[in-house]
């Protein structure tokens, strides 16, 4: 073993065991019995070591060695963005309503491919235990109001609404969180036994510890932030804060101040688009009118779960044979498009061979309405193929990474690739009707709007009414889907800026590549997926001096 790769294992184990929360997004069954330490010390033991880890891997000479330098890379700036993470604090994210932790809960810890018996004890211990972090977690979040670091008012009393409403659900088998299938080694009679146990943990353990949860929760509200100071440039040092988060999200040195004009010149760009592309289909050219058309017209609505997903399902369809003339390197595993009454819109979730996870591609279909017909085909090429299942999928299945590269994401990386495929897909001929081409330019405003509106609250101190109105004004997204972006947004610093700026850069690496006469689409993807999720930086390199 070389020092890199023990440098990577150091940084691997350590970011497996410091945060058990963060595993159920992919499932891993790793510390499955653990919830993350949130208290200060814990964290500030963490930061310490991160970057010590992050010092290690930046100090390894790999001249010459493409593969070895992707893995240096990769691990040394995970390192440093996950200490900077310890900056920011769960009792600014934590609690918030569409990427806190209870939605986070609500939509994945019921998935896991639990297997043994052994595996089975550990899932009710962590159900058990549950309450206790959540404890832990008030007890952080009280600390730190006392200290002038605390959440939106409105965004704790709407996440204390989301308890109140799972709890006025009926206990029992059918409930969100009985929902865990039995470990697969189980008989029949050891499964009914298991899930017997399981609604009873949640009906003795969770039940009563989320109903505390809430209650603390509305009395620490009124200790919350006003709407009109949603941004952590109102917090002690917050400037220099959100400066941290752009990089630990980008990876890039970038100023709020270019980040903001740069979102403002993509928004004039695309209203060319628009006119171009979406005016003749709504008979108007002005932009404004264009905007209202998409965004209420109610023949441009779903109606039913079922048609989402069928129609979900045919596009990842087509793209799936699209793939194979443009790409040379594919995944294994099949991607699926699957309904679910959680999280965000849409998402992704890759595969895990060790556990025998499968990839998904999750559809929120609780309201059917919510959704636009030109949206979906958009939204499932960037979420599914060919955006993340293909990067993440075919790292995941690649043995000769490393573990790191196979299952860490930098952001600006991963939804930068994604949002560079909705673009291809218009390349590849996988819209279908004009109508669904639209839906690009909608997805462009909202990554647009992003660079405007994050750095707008963040950096510029811009009241929450103020960043909704401003992606009112320049998208056809309706408000209500604006507002829940918004408040997204307000949780994750920095996050929403990555897609349209790993987008660009992508566009301008495959720019530069296209200047040489024997540039060949299929290679040049293959090379930008060939090491896993790598810093911009790195890709450049990789694809244009390898």
């Amino acid at each position: 073993m070389t020092a890199l790769e023990q440098i990577a294992d150091d940084f691997y184990a350590l970011a497996k065991s410091s945060s058990p929360i963060s595993q159920m997004w992919d499932g891993k069954l790793d510390h499955l019995a653990e919830w993350d330490d949130l208290s200060p010390e814990a964290r500030a033991g963490f930061q310490s070591k991160f970057l010590a880890l992050a010092k290690a891997a930046e100090e390894v000479d790999v001249e010459g060695d493409p593969a070895a330098r992707a893995l240096r890379d990769v691990v040394a700036t995970s390192a440093r963005a996950a200490a900077l993470g310890y900056d920011y604090g769960p009792e600014l994210d934590f609690m918030n309503p569409r990427v806190g932790l209870l939605e986070l809960m609500f939509s994945f810890i019921t998935g896991f491919p639990l297997n043994t018996a052994e595996d089975g004890e550990n899932y009710l211990t962590k159900l058990e235990t549950m309450p206790a972090m959540f404890e832990q977690l008030m007890d952080v979040a009280d600390a730190a109001a006392d200290a002038g670091r605390v959440t939106l008012a409105s965004h704790l009393r709407m996440t204390a609404e989301q308890v109140e409403d799972y709890l006025a659900t009926p206990a029992g088998p059918d409930e969100r969180l009985c929902a865990q299938a039995a470990p697969t080694s189980f008989d029949e009679a050891e499964a009914a036994a298991w899930k017997e146990r399981l609604q009873e943990v949640v009906r003795v353990h969770v039940r009563p510890g989320l109903a505390q949860y809430r209650t603390r929760m509305l009395v620490l509200a009124e200790r919350g932030r006003p709407d009109d100071k949603p941004g952590v440039v109102h917090l002690e040092g917050g400037l220099d804060l959100y400066k941290d988060q752009i990089w630990a999200n980008l990876l890039l040195d970038k100023s709020p101040e270019e980040l903001h004009q740069l979102g403002l010149d993509q928004v004039a760009r695309l209203e060319e688009e628009y006119r171009e592309l979406a005016g003749p289909l709504v008979g108007s050219d002005d932009v404004q009118e264009i905007y209202a058309r998409l965004r209420d017209d109610p023949s441009l609505r779903y109606d039913s779960a079922e048609t989402l997903i069928a129609d979900a399902t045919k596009a990842l369809a087509r793209a799936e044979e699209a793939s194979k003339e443009w790409f040379g390197a594919l995944p294994k595993s099949k991607c699926t498009a699957n309904p679910t009454d959680f999280g965000p819109m849409g998402y992704y979730s890759g595969p895990d061979p060790e556990t025998g996870k499968q990839p998904a591609f999750y559809v929120k279909t609780s309201d059917p309405s919510a959704w636009s017909t030109y949206e979906l085909e958009g939204l499932t090429f960037h979420e599914a193929i060919p955006g993340h299942h293909l990067q993440i999928a075919l790292a995941a299945e690649d043995e000769n990474l490393h573990k790191v590269q196979r299952e860490f994401h930098n952001t600006a990386y991963v939804e930068g690739w994604a949002l560079y495929s909705e673009r291809l897909s218009d390349e590849m001929g996988l819209y279908s009707t004009p109508m669904a081409r639209v839906g690009m330019l909608l997805n462009d405003s909202m990554r647009a709007c992003r660079l405007v509106v994050d750095t707008g609250m963040h950096a510029l101190g811009w009241t929450r009414d103020q960043a909704i109105q401003y992606m009112v004004d320049h998208s056809p997204i309706d408000a209500a889907h604006v507002a829940q972006e918004i408040d997204r947004y307000i949780a994750w610093p920095g996050q929403a800026l990555s897609y349209m700026v790993g987008r660009l850069e992508i566009q301008a690496i495959r720019a530069e590549a296209e200047k040489a006469e024997d540039f060949d689409i299929r290679d040049f993807h293959d090379r930008v997926l060939r090491y896993g999720s790598v810093p911009l930086t790195t890709l450049r390199a990789q694809v244009l001096e390898d």
